[in-house]
Parts: C-alpha cells; structure tokens; sequence
C-alpha cells in the first residue's frame, strides 16, 4: 500500500529542501557582512559604514514574516487563517522593499570621491569596500527573494498558479516604488504606523515621472533576480527527476 501525502500540493513545505539551503546560506552570508564590517572599522578605528547594519537588519524583516505566515498556514484553518493571511501580507508588503532597498547603499560607493578610477584602485581598501557592499546587497537580494518565494507559494497554494505569477509581477513593481520611497522619498515602513501623513505626501510626491521610471528600474531588477533564482529551482527538480528516473 501506498503512503498518502497529506500535505497539500505545492505548499511551502513542499518546497522545504529549497528553503532550508538558502536560508543556511543567508544566515552565512549574514554572518560574513557583520565580520567583515567589524574588521574594517578595527583597523581603521572607524564605522563609516555602520548604517549597512541597520539595513541589513531590516532586510530581515520581511523573511520572518513570510517564515511566521508559512507557519500559521499549516497550523490555522478557517476565519483566523484568512485573518492572519491578511494581516501578515499587509505587514510584508510594508516591510519588502527594505530587502531590496541594500542593493541603493552601493551609491555611497559611486558618489564617494575616493573611490573615483584612478591611483586609489591599487589600494586593497578600496576592493575591500567594493566587496563588502555586493556582499550586502547580494544578501538582501537573497532575503526578497526567499520572502518573495514563500507568499508566492501560499498565494499559488490558495489561488491558483495564475495568481501566483501575477502576485510576483506586481509585488516587484510594488517593491520598486518602495524602495524609491524609501531611497529617494526617505520613507521608512514605519511612517505608516507613526507617520502616516507624511507617507500620504511621500507617496503622492512619488507618483511622478522620476518615481515611474525609478520603479520600472528596480522592479526589473527585482523580477529578474526572481525568475532567474526560480529557474535555477526549477534545473535542479529536473535534474532530481532525472536522477530519480534513472534509479527506477
């Protein structure tokens, strides 16, 4: 006799032989960006940099609360399932853009002076940097990207595989005008809590054709960081059927 699977088709847990890699990955990576932001600022008795922390930390945010919505997805049925799927995606949707929002600290690098081509890019220092701040931003990259990659699957598991891929278009997008709002606007997700006058006019200033071409900007670069991480999902199922295939 056959097992019974319980667990219905394409839910999270489904995908936990994903999940589990990368976040081991994202916690190492993690781990390496404080380190090597610690040794900087040792031997040159400085935290310049020290706001790529707080970043990071906010970056954080948003692949807890798509950990906890995964969580209350399994164990909530009913009225108090759809509540918390509401509150939790609200809560996200607030909290996303500061995952992609690292990849804009890379200004301070562009913008800084010493960092200009020419003798200074035979210092290690200035390699050092260029290093520490792709690592930030790759992390954050990673961090939208496994969020993303839970409420896509929640959303597929509730509303089908349609609904899925449209979430992910405009979540990015979504994500884009946040992360201009933030950059740009300097808008925290709190202000909606705080401030949220201030986010009406933050908002409204953004509608704009700066805004719009900012958005369409980091939105590309959100979807393609997320079709290009799934299709690497989807060669590794193939080549886990094959193999299996192969075994039969």
């Amino acid at each position: 006799m056959t097992r019974t699977n319980s667990r219905f088709k394409g839910s999270p847990a489904d995908d936990s032989d994903v999940f589990a890699p990368v976040f081991y990955v994202l916690c190492g990576t993690t781990v390496l960006c404080v380190a090597m932001l610690a040794v900087r600022a040792f031997h040159l008795d400085s935290a310049r940099f020290h706001f790529l922390l707080w970043n990071l930390f906010l970056a954080w945010l948003p692949l807890i609360v798509a950990m906890v919505a995964v969580g209350a997805a399994r164990w909530m049925r009913g009225p108090a399932l759809a509540l918390a799927m509401l509150v939790l995606g609200g809560a996200w949707l607030l909290l996303y853009p500061n995952a992609p929002y690292l990849t804009t600290d890379l200004i301070h690098l562009i913008g800084n002076p010493t960092y200009m081509w020419n003798a200074q890019q035979q210092s290690v220092l200035v390699w050092y940097d260029l290093v520490v701040f792709f690592l930030f931003s790759w992390c954050g990259l990673l961090l939208g990207y496994l969020s993303m990659l839970h409420f896509h699957m929640l959303v597929r598991r509730f509303m089908g595989r349609f609904a899925g891929w449209l979430f992910i278009v405009v979540v990015s997008f979504l994500g884009g005008f946040g992360v201009y709002l933030g950059r740009m606007i300097r808008l925290n997700s709190w202000d909606v809590v705080f401030s949220p006058f201030r986010l009406i006019e933050g908002v409204r200033a953004g509608l704009d054709h700066r805004g719009a071409k900012f958005t369409l900007l980091f939105g590309m670069l959100i979807l393609i960081v997320y079709l290009s991480l799934s299709s690497l999902r989807g060669l590794k199922s193939l080549r886990t059927g094959a193999e299996n295939s192969r075994s039969v």
